[in-house]
């Protein structure tokens, strides 16, 4: 059921429900989430409200097309949560990227360990849902067929995720951009205003100096053999204000690295060394032979 989402996020919201109530039900639900279904399905402050078409039965006296109304709400994350939880974000670039970018990363959930709540609802006592019709079981198929319209939402909307749980995307945002990783991401692009998607997908590295015309010129051997370059060349060497951000993006432990200890921790140290072993550089460019 879960597979027909396109996104980890979609299906991953779907198997979150199977967990904590009758699969069943929920497939029963799936036709009602169809547009022909439903009179409009809207979300305002992490509430979802919908009105539902319902199926004539003569049997049980029902001779009119019958509407119903769906509420679904699920537990607001406690602000001081909230706070932990984005820092925790904050302080990985792969987190930060992704988010910056309206996706949610899959290790998402590793964020909230510790925080005793999770992105995702995991129990029957965090989604509160109600619907008009006389059906005493819940969730009824009108309810399971808004889940599905709430998956295919969030297939194009992921960070509604957030707005769900109480954490304001705005918010969200704000605090991704004001981290150290966001802010190197970002190279100082505001976040938040009416530009939000195209100031994200503008997200750089900090701007490279360029290397002056003259520097084609040089000798390669020369270059290879570590001998001074001209005078301007490369004049700052700085340390950029995250160290190793490429490598960050894929996290703690991409696919190849085995070791338990951090991979990130491991590179971040081996570029700082080098970097420190490096000559001091003066204000006018490389030392040179005089």
């Amino acid at each position: 059921m879960a597979g027909r989402s396109k996104t980890w996020w979609g299906a991953e919201f779907v198997r979150a429900l199977e967990s904590c109530m009758d699969p069943g039900r929920l497939q029963r639900g799936r036709s009602y989430a169809h547009p022909s279904r439903q009179v409009y399905c809207d979300v305002a402050d992490g509430k979802i409200e919908a009105e539902i078409v319902g199926n004539k039965n003569p049997y049980f006296g029902v001779h009119r097309t019958p509407y119903y109304d769906v509420e679904i709400q699920f537990r607001k994350i406690p602000a001081g949560s909230w706070a932990k939880i984005l820092r925790r974000l904050g302080s990985n670039a792969n987190w930060v990227t992704h988010l910056v970018l309206g996706e949610v990363p899959s290790t998402i959930e590793e964020a909230f360990e510790g925080s005793k709540v999770k992105l995702l609802p995991r129990s029957r006592t965090e989604i509160h849902s109600s619907c008009s019709c006389p059906d005493y079981a819940n969730p009824c198929k009108h309810v399971a067929g808004v889940y599905f319209t709430v998956a295919a939402m969030l297939e194009q909307d992921p960070l509604l995720l957030f707005e769900f749980r109480g954490m304001d995307r705005g918010e969200l945002l704000k605090a991704m951009s004001k981290s150290e990783f966001g802010a190197a991401l970002l190279d100082g692009e505001s976040v938040g205003g009416p530009d939000l998607e195209a100031a994200t997908r503008a997200a750089r590295l900090p701007a490279v100096t360029a290397v002056p015309g003259e520097a084609a010129a040089l000798d390669p051997r020369a270059f290879w053999r570590g001998l001074p370059l001209p005078r301007g060349v490369a004049a700052d060497r700085r340390l950029p204000p995250v160290p190793a951000l490429l490598l960050r993006k894929e996290g703690d432990y991409p696919a190849f690295w085995q070791r338990e200890s951090s991979f990130i921790d491991a590179m971040s140290e081996i570029y700082e060394r080098v970097a420190n072993s490096l000559p001091s550089v003066p204000a006018n460019g490389l030392p040179l032979d005089e």
